[in-house]
C-alpha cells in the first residue's frame, strides 16, 4: 500500500533537468511533443501517420519466443498486434546480470500500468506494454553486477562486444553467491530455480534476460524484445544510410542541446557526426570518417563510399545505433506510442525531437517511470516521530543529523544572536580606538576574527554534547537513511529486486502494479503486506 509519497520535482535525489520536465507546468515543454497525460493519446495516435511493419514484427517476437519461453508463448498479444488499432507503450534497458537494479523492474512495471490507463479509457484502442532489450550495449562494467542485501555480485567475463550476446558458461560461481544471500528468505529457493533456469551455460545475457522479464511479468500482458535480429536491422536500412552518408543527426541534436543549455542544463549525450557502431564477434566499434574513408576504430577495417553502402545493404546487423540514434531504430520497429524512461533517459530524449522530425519518425510522449522505495512500519514510525520525509533522508548524513540535533534539543544550539552582540560591542571598540590611532585598526580586525572563531568553535563542542545525548534517537534516524538511501543513493537505484521479491514473493510485484501511476510524477514509499 502507498505509505507516503513527494512530487518528483520536489524531491531533491532527482537531477535539476529531472525534476523541472516533471512539474506540472513544465518549462521544458517545447522539448517534447506531448503531454503525458492520457488526454494526448487520441493526439499521438492521431500523428502517428507511419507504417510499421506489424507482420516483421509479429514474425521476430514468434521466434525470440520459441527459444526463451517454448511452453508459453503469449500467441494471442503477437497476434493482436497485426490489427490497425493496436499500439505500444514501451521502456527499454540493456541486459544486466539478473536485471541489475529494482528500477528496471519497476520501469517495465510502469510501461504495463500505463498500458493498462490508456486502454481503460480508450477502449477503442488496444495498448500492448513492450519491453525493448538494448542487447547491443558493449559496457560490461555498467552490465556484469548487481546488489543482493547489499552484497555486490559480480560476473566475470573475458568476452567483449555486444554484451547481450556473451554466452553464459561460468555463470554458476555467481549462482552459487546469489544462493548463500537468498535461500533462507521465504521466496529465495523460487527466486533461485529462476535464476538457474535462465542463466545456464549455453544461454545467453540478452536470453537469460528475456527469460526472467517474462517469467516475471508475462502473466500481467508485457512483451519483450531484443532489437539485436538482423530482420529488424534491414528494417532499419534507410536510416542507417542517411546517418552514416549524411551525419543527419548531429546538427540537429547539438541545435537542441544549445537551446537547453540557455535554460541551464548541460547536454546529456554526446553526439558524433556518424552515430553508429560496427560490430562482429568479440567488438563493437566506432564508424569515423576520414580523408574519405570510412575506418572502425581499433580494427584493421577500411571502407570507401562504394563499399561502406555495400556492407550497409548486405550485412545490415553489422551496423549498431549508438545512444543518439538507438531511439530512432525502437520508433520505427513499434507501433509506438509513449516512452517510459528514468530522468536520466528523458533528459537525452528531449534532445531528440528535432532529429525525429527531421528523420520523419514520429515522437513519442514521453513518461517518467515511477520512483519508488520500500519502507516498513518501523522506517515509518521514526521518520514520522522525529520529523524526517524522503526528501530529507537524501541529505549528507551529517547534515541531517545536526538538523534532528537542532529540532530535539530544548535549547538553542547557535550562538548567532551572541556572536552578533559581541560583534558590535567589537566595533564600538575599533571605532573608538581608530579615533586615537587609525593603525590600531588591523589588530582589532583580527581581534574579532578570532573571536568569532571561538565562538563557533564553543558552538561546534555545544552541538557535540548534544548529539551525546541525543545518540538513540539519532541513531535511529542513522539507521532508517542507511536502510533506505545507503551511500545517498535510492534503494532502486542500487538493490536488485532479488532483495525484496525473496521476502515478499509476488506481493512485491502486486503491491507496485496496485500503487504506481506514472502520471502523477509522485515518488512513492511503499509498504508491502506479505
Amino acid at each position: 500500500m502507498l505509505a507516503d509519497s513527494i512530487a518528483i520535482s520536489d524531491f531533491p535525489g532527482f537531477s535539476n533537468i529531472d525534476r523541472a520536465l516533471n512539474k506540472v507546468e513544465s518549462t521544458l515543454q517545447e522539448f517534447v511533443q506531448w503531454q503525458p497525460k492520457l488526454d494526448s493519446i487520441p493526439d499521438v495516435i492521431n500523428a502517428r501517420k507511419f507504417e510499421t511493419d506489424r507482420s516483421l514484427l509479429q514474425e521476430v517476437l514468434r521466434d525470440q519466443y520459441k527459444i526463451n519461453a517454448p511452453s508459453s508463448i503469449p500467441t494471442q498479444l503477437i497476434d493482436r498486434l497485426g490489427a490497425e488499432n493496436v499500439f505500444t507503450i514501451c521502456t527499454a534497458h540493456q541486459p544486466c546480470l539478473f536485471t541489475g537494479p529494482a528500477f528496471v523492474i519497476s520501469k517495465a512495471i510502469s510501461t504495463i500500468k500505463l498500458a493498462r490507463q490508456i486502454n481503460q479509457q480508450y477502449p477503442q484502442f488496444q495498448i500492448i506494454p513492450f519491453f525493448v532489450i538494448g542487447s547491443e550495449d558493449h559496457d560490461l562494467d555498467e552490465l556484469n553486477h548487481c546488489y543482493v542485501n547489499g552484497k555486490r555480485l559480480t560476473w566475470d567475463t573475458e568476452q567483449q562486444g555486444p554484451v547481450g550476446r556473451y554466452h553464459l558458461d561460468n555463470i554458476s560461481t555467481v549462482i552459487a553467491e546469489l544462493k548463500g544471500l537468498i535461500e533462507f528468505h521465504a521466496f529465495g529457493p523460487e527466486l533461485i530455480r529462476m535464476m538457474e533456469q535462465a542463466y545456464q551455460p549455453g544461454h545467453t545475457m540478452s536470453e537469460a534476460f528475456m527469460q526472467i522479464l517474462h517469467q516475471l511479468l508475462g502473466s500481467y500482458g508485457l512483451l519483450v524484445l531484443n532489437m539485436d535480429d538482423a530482420r529488424l536491422k534491414k528494417r532499419f536500412l534507410p536510416y542507417i544510410k542517411t546517418e552514416i552518408f549524411s551525419s543527419a543527426s548531429k546538427p540537429k541534436v547539438v541545435e537542441t542541446q544549445g537551446l537547453l543549455a540557455s535554460k541551464g542544463f548541460e547536454p546529456a549525450t554526446y553526439a558524433r557526426d556518424i552515430n553508429f557502431f560496427y560490430f562482429d564477434t568479440g567488438y563493437r566499434a566506432r564508424i569515423e570518417r576520414e580523408n574519405g574513408s570510412f575506418n572502425i576504430v581499433g580494427q584493421s577495417l577500411e571502407f570507401d563510399d562504394k563499399t561502406m553502402l555495400a556492407e550497409i545493404e548486405n550485412r545490415p546487423e553489422k551496423f549498431s545505433p549508438n545512444v543518439i540514434m538507438r531511439p530512432i531504430y525502437q520508433e520505427i520497429i513499434l507501433p509506438n506510442l509513449a516512452y517510459i524512461g528514468g530522468g536520466g533517459e528523458l533528459a537525452y530524449w528531449m534532445e531528440r525531437k528535432s532529429q525525429f522530425e527531421a528523420m520523419e519518425v514520429p515522437y513519442p510522449m514521453l513518461v517518467r517511470r515511477d520512483s519508488f522505495a520500500i519502507v516498513e512500519d518501523s522506517q515509518m514510525d521514526v521518520m514520522k516521530n522525529y520529523g524526517v520525509s524522503m526528501a530529507d533522508l537524501s541529505m549528507r548524513t551529517d547534515l541531517l543529523i545536526n538538523q534532528i540535533t537542532e529540532s530535539l534539543s530544548a535549547n538553542p544550539l547557535d550562538l548567532h544572536l551572541e556572536l552578533k552582540g559581541l560583534l558590535e560591542w567589537m566595533e564600538k571598540i575599533r571605532l573608538k580606538t581608530i579615533e586615537i590611532d587609525k593603525t590600531l585598526g588591523p589588530s582589532i580586525e583580527a581581534e574579532k576574527s578570532k573571536l568569532q572563531k571561538s565562538i563557533e568553535h564553543i558552538e561546534k563542542k555545544i552541538l557535540k554534547a548534544e548529539k551525546s545525548k541525543l545518540e538513540v534517537h539519532l541513531n535511529r534516524v542513522k539507521k532508517v537513511k542507511e536502510k533506505l538511501m545507503p551511500d545517498g543513493t535510492l534503494l532502486e537505484r542500487r538493490e536488485n529486486f532479488m532483495t525484496f521479491y525473496a521476502v515478499y514473493g509476488p506481493a512485491f510485484l502486486e503491491t507496485l502494479m496496485a500503487d504506481f501511476d506514472p502520471l502523477d510524477f509522485q515518488f512513492k514509499m511503499i509498504k508491502i503486506n506479505a
